[in-house]
């Protein structure tokens, strides 16, 4: 009776969930945009990143869109304390990840962190649960505790590439020590890249032999900046 009065609905498109399907509907999986970046070392994530942090991989579970359901589904995970939207996105991601060569290697995923206050207020950090859904699949621990945001940043959108470095640097501080491994990480949304490089820098100056990899659930593929003549390499 309760289904029937108040069905589970899928978290992008909101229709009933049939019987066996959680979270999302076996079509919006279908229909996912995904990137397949996990099966490509070079891709559009790793050019976004390349020369900002030292990394081995980068990949995004699919692209995103500004007019469509799975933005929604984004929305709802982040701001409507939809965890467990996160925790099965980041199976799937997981599942894929594990499958691939770039990052069969994982030993650690590590969340991009969130000020306190932001945590209270949406309950907990939508990266971090996407963590823990990939850990679910890939067999690997979550380490919440080696990055910390020490300052509230404002949000990132509708700021331009040089705003946004300009709001998360200096942002984030590596908290303990690391044992050594091949982190993985995780970040929901990558537009610009402005806060992984944040975070990447943060640990690559404190460990500069660590191996880092990234990761995010979704990407806003944009044409990439110029480079100038003297950034060529030569031939």
């Amino acid at each position: 009776m309760a289904d029937l009065l108040y069905p589970s609905l899928c978290a992008a498109c909101g229709e009933a969930l049939s019987e066996g399907e959680d979270t999302i509907c076996t079509v919006c999986r279908w229909n996912m945009p995904l990137t397949d970046y996990w099966t490509l070392p070079d891709n559009y994530m790793t050019e976004l990143l390349a020369g900002r942090i030292p990394f081995e991989h980068a990949s995004a579970l699919m692209f995103f869109s500004h007019h469509s359901d799975y933005r929604l589904m984004i929305h709802r995970m982040k701001y409507g304390s939809r965890r467990d939207i996160a925790r099965a996105t980041g199976r799937l991601y997981g599942y894929y990840l594990c499958g691939s060569e770039y990052y069969s290697d994982v030993t650690h995923l590590v969340p991009v962190p969130l000020h306190w206050t932001k945590r209270i207020k949406r309950g907990f950090n939508q990266s971090e649960e996407l963590c823990r859904g990939m850990a679910e699949s890939m067999g690997v621990g979550v380490d919440t505790r080696l990055l910390r945001r020490t300052r509230r940043t404002a949000t990132q959108a509708r700021k331009s590439r040089s705003d946004r470095w300009r709001n998360v640097e200096g942002a984030f501080k590596v908290k303990r020590r690391f044992d050594g491994g091949h982190i993985l990480l995780v970040d929901d949304v990558v537009t610009t890249g402005s806060t992984i490089e944040a975070c990447g820098s943060a640990l690559a100056e404190k460990f500069p032999d660590m191996r880092i990899s990234v990761a995010a659930l979704s990407v806003v593929k944009r044409a990439l900046p110029s480079r100038s003549v003297a950034e060529l390499p030569e031939i």
